[in-house]
């Protein structure tokens, strides 16, 4: 268990994780969260986050309201119906 903010964190180390394999080198975070995009250093996970960035020659973080944000909705709400169909 944890928290939403966690959750977010996560994501954002799991994706840079991934693009880093394949050698991106210009990257743009978008979240909804404002939380997110003045999280501090004292996270474990905001640590391991800002390491994987100074690795990245160009890099944004952005917050985005979540309506705007449609792509990922749409997404969200796919995983959700095959989860549902899981159970």
């Amino acid at each position: 268990m944890c928290s939403v903010f966690d959750t977010e964190l996560w994501g954002i180390l799991d994706g840079l994780t991934l693009l880093q394999d394949r050698d991106f080198n210009r990257i743009l975070i978008q979240t909804d969260s404002l939380e997110i995009v003045h999280a501090n250093s004292n996270s474990g996970l905001v640590r391991r986050i800002q390491q994987r960035l100074r690795n990245i020659e160009h890099w944004v973080v952005r917050h985005i309201l979540r309506e705007a944000n449609l792509v990922v909705d749409q997404i969200v709400k796919m995983v959700s119906i095959d989860l549902d169909g899981v159970n």
